[in-house]
């Protein structure tokens, strides 16, 4: 994994010198929801009314997404707090400028006998195979959901799948009996024959983020108050009227055409700052998880002095 990230590395900066000219801001952003305030603000004109421009690029990899963040071929990113504590005790500190909404479920392949927390509950001497990441958003979210509706988290036996539309084929092959998903490939698996067992819209928050590189927030400070203005105000039309957009998000985030109607759209939160708890929860796990020793100060993580 090293390896081909120091590679990709390689090939985005050797190209870096020739992104100089062009948008004052480029943004990049994964195909699930918590990208959609940033897709209806460029589709309104937000960031041209708050008198910014950007640049937004979608990656469908996110060791290339990071690669990017890392070259300075993008400002900043959707990204979670996970990944950047991490990317701080590796040596690249990027700040966390907002929390962003998204959306997880736990989902059974079509056949599974497991289908319900009742039935996660029923034998516990049963493990349950689960698609996910283990160093990720993905498996924290996990693990709060199922804590949260009082399931066991012993029973989850990991299998590691990077790319998510592998990990959708293979719940829905049965090749393993559940998978944990973003919105809206949760929608794609159920239209396959695969079953919702829960999904995240029972917690509080999950940890995604928007994070940007300390040079942009240090060069870009007007720029990036006009981006989060714009990103209000995206918040505003989509919680006023959702259904509008689903033909211009699932073109722009090139979601497949079958999602369009159900495609779940969560309740946008205005930008703030991730709070300390949920930052000290986040490393907690982490730490409890063996994946750091230490967690970053909340101050070298979160950009404490901006004000959107």
């Amino acid at each position: 994994m090293k390896r081909f990230l120091i590679c990709v590395l390689l090939v985005f900066g050797s190209v870096s010198t020739a992104v100089n000219a062009g948008p004052e801001l480029r943004i990049g952003m994964m195909p699930a929801v918590n990208s959609i305030p940033l897709i209806v603000a460029e589709s309104e004109g937000f960031f041209t009314a708050e008198g910014v421009s950007v640049e937004l690029e979608m990656f469908r990899n996110q060791l290339y997404r990071e690669a990017a963040l890392q070259t300075g071929r993008i400002d900043g990113s959707v990204s979670d707090l996970i990944n950047a504590i991490n990317a701080s005790i590796g040596g690249f500190a990027v700040r966390v400028t907002t929390v962003t909404d998204g959306l997880f479920a736990l989902v059974a392949a079509p056949r599974a006998t497991v289908r319900t927390i009742a039935d996660w509950n029923a034998d516990s001497t049963r493990s349950v195979s689960v698609g996910l990441l283990t160093d990720s958003i993905i498996f924290y979210s996990l693990e709060r959901l199922l804590e949260r509706l009082g399931a066991d988290i012993r029973k989850i036996s990991p299998v590691t799948t990077l790319q998510v539309p592998t990990r959708m084929e293979m719940v829905v092959a049965g090749r393993i009996d559940a998978a944990v998903l973003p919105e809206p490939m949760t929608q794609v698996a159920v239209s396959r024959g695969a079953h919702v067992i829960a999904d995240t819209s029972v917690l509080a928050e999950t940890p995604g983020v928007l994070v940007f590189t300390p040079r942009a927030l240090a060069e870009k400070a007007e720029q990036l108050r006009a981006f989060h203005r714009a990103y209000n105000r995206a918040v505003d039309a989509i919680n006023a009227d959702p259904d509008r957009y689903r033909e211009v998000i699932v073109a722009r985030a090139e979601f497949p055409e079958i999602v369009r109607d159900t495609m779940i759209i969560p309740r946008f939160q205005q930008a703030r700052l991730p709070t300390r708890a949920e930052y000290d929860d986040v490393a907690a796990w982490m730490i409890g998880k063996g994946l750091i020793r230490q967690a970053p100060p909340f101050s070298s993580i979160v950009a404490e002095t901006v004000s959107w």
